[in-house]
């Protein structure tokens, strides 16, 4: 026959190992009250850990098009604002021509508003927003549009002069301005100075913007384009508008030369306010499609954490009842250790 030795050690020890595998169960139970999930998810689904990475990484990909929707969301903000002043400025300059005849008025302040407002076109075509221009298409690190300076003469400027002179052989400022005839204006307008706002010329001289327009992945089934260029005909029209007014020698014109000039303008700002309409309305409906998207995306989002939910979440009544009976077990095997380590051969002697 044998027997067991049998030792008061042995009996200190006994509780040890299942006291720490208590211990090690309490602390994942209250990490499974605290988070509501499982705490170690492979191993309570087994094979079906799976289909919770897939639809996790569903989940992950819809959050990272709706983050991406608020920086086009941003972008089409400022646009909107940018091309709203645009807009109002030509709205004003044109109002301003109809409705006190620029004889009225004077050349000279036709010829000063006209300068401001070619710089305040530029300054509005070269906005950024989140580090990218906004109207430079899909070339947003580079600033779109060139400034029109005097001093130091800019290439636009340069470009501008050229023309008159090549046509006329005297600059704008001079005095024998006042011979050109209205027919040679309409002439120099038509064939001369209009050509440098056609697509090339404008590329080459003004604008170092793309054409192309930026296209945004807004859900995961739909791409729309959600920026405009300083490259579409509004823009150009306006900026000949403006400097056709400014720096064509106006005011030392004759008047119906002047009128030429004006009357030119006019078409041209009527025809530019149109076009800046069209454009918002491109970009509006592509502010439409950014919400609805948005929209379907949050619904989409709710059902896949649905799914999440009933794979990976645990019951909170039954892991509290778990934390409740771990934590009696664990202070009965204190209690246990406590009593057994007051037990002494001594005592029964």
């Amino acid at each position: 026959m044998k027997t067991t030795f049998i030792s008061t050690l042995n009996l200190w020890n006994s509780p040890r190992s299942a006291v720490n595998k208590m211990q090690a169960d309490l602390a994942k139970a209250n990490e499974e009250i605290t988070t509501g999930r499982y705490a170690d998810v492979g191993l309570e689904l087994g094979y079906r850990t799976g289909q919770a990475i897939t639809l996790r990484q569903e989940r992950a990909e819809l959050d990272a098009l709706v983050d991406g929707n608020g920086m086009v969301s941003l972008r089409l903000g400022a646009t909107k604002s940018a091309l709203d002043n645009i807009r109002g400025s030509a709205e004003s300059f044109l109002n301003s021509l109809l409705s006190v005849p620029p004889m009225e008025r004077g050349a000279e302040t036709v010829r000063d508003s006209a300068k401001t407002q070619l710089k305040a076109l530029i300054s509005e075509l070269n906005k950024s927003t989140g580090g990218q221009y906004i109207f430079a298409g899909t070339n947003t690190k580079q600033r779109p549009v060139s400034e029109y300076t005097e001093v130091p003469l800019s290439a636009t400027k340069s470009a501008v002069d050229d023309a008159f002179q090549s046509y006329f052989p005297f600059p704008q400022t001079s005095a024998a301005a006042f011979n050109i005839t209205a027919a040679e204006m309409d002439d120099f307008l038509t064939t001369t100075f209009e050509p440098l706002f056609n697509s090339a010329s404008w590329q080459g001289t003004w604008s170092t913007a793309s054409s192309q327009n930026l296209e945004s992945r807004i859900s995961t089934t739909e791409k729309v384009e959600t920026s405009t260029s300083a490259n579409q005909d509004a823009m150009r029209n306006l900026a000949m508008a403006y400097t056709m007014a400014a720096d064509l020698g106006l005011a030392g014109l004759r008047p119906e030369t002047q009128q030429v000039i004006i009357d030119r303008v006019i078409s041209i700002l009527g025809t530019a306010t149109n076009g800046i309409v069209d454009i918002q309305a491109q970009l509006g409906t592509a502010e439409k499609k950014v919400t609805d998207a948005n929209q379907r995306m949050g619904i989409q989002k709710n059902i896949l954490d649905q799914g999440i939910g009933r794979l990976e979440n645990v019951d909170p009544a039954e892991a509290k009842t778990r934390v409740d009976a771990l934590t009696t077990q664990i202070q009965m095997s204190y209690s246990l250790t406590s009593q057994l380590r007051q037990l002494s051969l001594l005592k029964y002697l």
